[in-house]
Formats: C-alpha cells, structure tokens, sequence
C-alpha cells in the first residue's frame, strides 16, 4: 500500500473515530429501522461484497444471497427453540413461557425474511414494488456500508496501539474494509441505481 492511501486511510479513519465515541450499531444514529432485516446473529456481514458488472444487479443478488443465509440461520435457530420449548414442558415448567414467546419471535422474523427475499427476487415492472424494492436494498446496503467502517475503525485502532507485524496487519486490513465501504457508498451514485423507480 502506497504511503499516500495509508495516510488517507488514516485520516478517514480517525474522522471515524469521533463519529463513533458518540454513538454505537445499535444507537439512534446507525439503528436500521426495523422494517428491514438487521446486521447481527443470524445476518452477519457477507464475506464478500465484491460489485460487478451492473451496480443494481451485483447488489440485488448480494443481499438475496445475505438473506438466503439469514433465514438458514433463523431456520436453524428455530429447531433449537422448539427443542427448548419441548425440554421446557418435560420438566422446568416455569421456563415455558420464555421459550414459547422466543419460538414466536423466531417465526416472525422468519416470516419477514421470506418477504425481503421474496420482494429482493421480484421483477414485476410494478413502480410501487420497484420503489419498495429499492428502499430495502439501500436499508441493507448502509447498514453494511456502516458496520464495514465500524470494522475498519476496529483495525485502525489496532494498528495504533500495535507494533510491527500485528499493526501493519491491522492497518492494510483497515484499508481493505475502508475500499469496500468506499466501493459500496460509490455504487449509490451508479446510474442503474439512481435511475430505478426514478419516475
């Protein structure tokens, strides 16, 4: 890495740092609503958020392939809340209303999934189902745009605190979080975006 892109990186990501001393993920200011499914233990950022080809088509099928996980993860979870439940009922009855009402969450956010990856594959020309598909896909590509520069603060704070070999890790992986949040806030100004259910 040239010196001149590290020291951007670095002023970048100390700008960053006075942003997040004052507000977290989860606060006021990076809280996705909740209409959209949320960065977290059953959707972890994608291991890989490479664009290409047209923008609005790469993105389309990274957040389908996010939500397609997020939902074998939901889907996972619920066995083991029912196997919790039917533990519960055998024998610690007073955990039993905790483990229905978990079940019942589960199944909610399962069934907002198959909308969002439903709605995420749609192609009706519709400009009410175009523009709602838009919205879902900015509201999940700025909450990975967010927690990649969250991730690339963590870096740079390695890196200042570290030493030979482990800050330099921690600094040219700060770069890389730093390209694709970089990458990803681009693609919003790419025309296939800018123009879709423009009208």
């Amino acid at each position: 890495m040239s010196f001149r892109r590290k020291t951007a990186c670095v002023h970048r990501t100390l700008a960053l740092l006075g942003l997040l001393a004052s507000t977290t993920w989860f606060g006021a200011t990076f809280a996705p609503p909740a209409a959209a499914a949320q960065l977290g233990q059953y959707f972890p950022i994608p291991n890989s958020l490479t664009i290409s080809g047209v923008p609005r088509d790469s993105l389309l099928k990274l957040q389908s392939k996010w939500l397609q996980n997020g939902l074998d993860n939901l889907k996972k979870a619920r066995t083991e809340a029912e196997a919790a439940l039917e533990k519960a009922k055998a024998g610690a009855t007073d955990q039993v209303a905790a483990a229905e009402e978990n079940l019942k969450k589960i199944d909610e956010m399962i069934a907002q999934t198959q909308e969002e990856l439903a709605l995420s594959d749609n192609n009706d020309s519709s400009h009410e189902i175009q523009t709602d598909r838009k919205r879902k896909l900015m509201l999940h590509l700025n909450q990975w745009i967010n927690e990649l520069n969250r991730l690339a603060t963590e870096q740079m704070k390695i890196a200042i605190l570290k030493d030979g070999a482990e800050a330099m890790a921690a600094q040219n992986r700060n770069y890389q979080l730093s390209e694709q949040a970089d990458n990803l806030e681009k693609s919003k100004t790419d025309a296939s975006i800018t123009d879709w259910a423009a009208k």
